[in-house]
């Protein structure tokens, strides 16, 4: 499930960048995802169950602090530091998150981290680099304000998975999702001009984009996330599994966007690819079967 979110997530920059080229900013491409997005989910819950529009206090609570830090917050810091530092360097500053990921899990839940877990986030951010630059590091803008939204972007992105498992005790998921994306869309009101967005409206060839966006890579990714992690899954490996997203997105930057193919970039997908590999190898089980072979082959000779 978390790959699978990872995967619908990577098509937000296809819809985004569809919304970009026909005038509407940053900012109202992500009042646009969080709106359309907790839109469908409302009709998902009329339609389902009623019930799941219900919320008690403290799942309505967690679920603002959601919509500040990991809805609105995150879209604020990552758009601003896209636009201060540059896509690229944008984009590598945002996959320091399992890092982060890691570092929160272990002090919130207890999760261990051991030498698997180290490298295999060593392994992510590395194949993100030049997956993401392609091995052209002349092209990064360094910025020191951009940097610091870049990471502030990350740690919001983390804050989402450990928040989301917490509040999972008190309700449900899609309940949950709902209710973040409200108070995510109602706190980008004031600073993405939502009303602007009806005067882009008269293009119909706009709605197309509007709705994957809020279908695809909104409602249906975080669907398919948080039903991932609230099955007993590590969120540090959480973090690495949804890194399916920059390798969805370089492969459709390929194929649809028609970018420029780099052997260097391949490499970098490819070291993503054996980090989430590496990440579900259960090596304490393998460590076991060597030691019984090794044992039994002594006994034997």
């Amino acid at each position: 499930m978390v790959i699978i979110a990872g995967i619908l997530w990577s098509t937000t920059g296809l819809f985004a960048k569809n919304l970009m080229v026909r005038g509407i900013s940053t900012l109202q491409v992500a009042f646009i995802r969080l709106f359309l997005g907790a839109v469908l989910l409302f009709f998902y819950c009329i339609i389902k169950d009623k019930s799941l529009l219900k919320i008690n206090k403290k799942a309505f609570l967690y679920c603002l602090v959601m919509g500040l830090i990991c809805q609105a917050g995150f879209n604020t810091f990552y758009f601003t530091a896209v636009d201060k530092v540059g896509v690229s360097t944008g984009a590598i500053l945002l996959y320091t998150s399992p890092i982060f990921l890691t570092i929160l899990s272990k002090l919130v839940y207890k999760e261990i981290i051991n030498a698997q877990k180290i490298i295999t986030v060593v392994i992510c951010f590395v194949g993100s680099v030049l997956a993401v630059t392609g091995g052209g590091f002349k092209d990064l803008n360094i910025s020191g304000i951009g940097i610091m939204l870049g990471i502030l972007a990350a740690i919001s992105y983390a804050c989402m998975s450990i928040i989301s498992k917490k509040v999972l005790e008190e309700a449900n998921s899609i309940t949950i999702l709902l209710y973040s994306f409200l108070m995510g869309v109602l706190f980008m009101i004031p600073i993405s001009k939502p009303l602007e967005i009806i005067a882009h409206m008269k293009d119909m060839t706009i709605l197309p984009y509007m709705i994957g966006l809020g279908t695809i890579s909104a409602a249906g990714a975080y669907i398919c996330y948080i039903e991932g992690i609230c099955k007993d899954i590590d969120l540090s490996i959480a973090g690495i599994l949804a890194s399916g997203e920059l390798i969805g997105s370089v492969i459709l930057g390929w194929i649809v966007l028609k970018e420029e193919f780099l052997f260097i970039k391949m490499i970098g997908i490819v070291l993503m690819i054996v980090s989430v590999v590496f990440s579900i190898l259960n090596i304490e089980k393998f460590k076991k079967i060597f030691k019984k072979e090794v044992l039994e082959h002594e006994v034997s000779e």
